[in-house]
């Protein structure tokens, strides 16, 4: 990453982190969810949920219908879904991140979930320039 690059980078970190625990909760939750709302999140990579404090929580639920007529047992599915951090977590994890990871975890998922809503911004440094007064906006609205 070049200067120019790492600049832009922290300048949305700072303005990611100056936001209220709700608007930032609220933010990075909207960026992760998507159009899934049930805790699902199959667009995201493991390791991005896992670096903004998601953890995972596995649900097994009996499934019937597909077991053979003199199955005695049941099936067991396992369902996976994931449970967003607290804001104090969320804020602690965030203000650890270095430069890079918050450029591949935060970045990446802001311009994933905002790109088709705001294709003018386009890419790279341009795209990090409108972020970063896109959450200024948060924060005085």
């Amino acid at each position: 990453m070049n200067g120019q690059s790492r600049t832009f980078v922290k300048q949305v970190q700072v303005d990611l982190l100056a936001l209220s625990d709700t608007d930032l909760n609220r933010t990075i939750h909207q960026w992760v969810e998507g159009k899934n709302a049930y805790g699902n999140y199959p667009g995201v990579a493991e390791d991005t949920l896992r670096a903004l404090g998601y953890t995972r929580v596995l649900e097994e639920s009996e499934t019937r219908s597909h077991l053979p007529i003199d199955d005695s047992g049941s099936a067991q599915e396992t369902l996976v879904s994931w449970q967003p951090p607290t804001s104090s977590e969320l804020r602690a994890l965030l203000s650890a991140m270095d430069l890079n990871l918050f450029a591949q975890h935060v970045i990446t998922l802001a311009y994933e979930s905002l790109h088709t809503l705001y294709p003018e911004w386009y890419d790279g440094l341009t795209f990090n320039a409108h972020l970063a007064n896109y959450l200024r906006h948060i924060r005085v609205a």
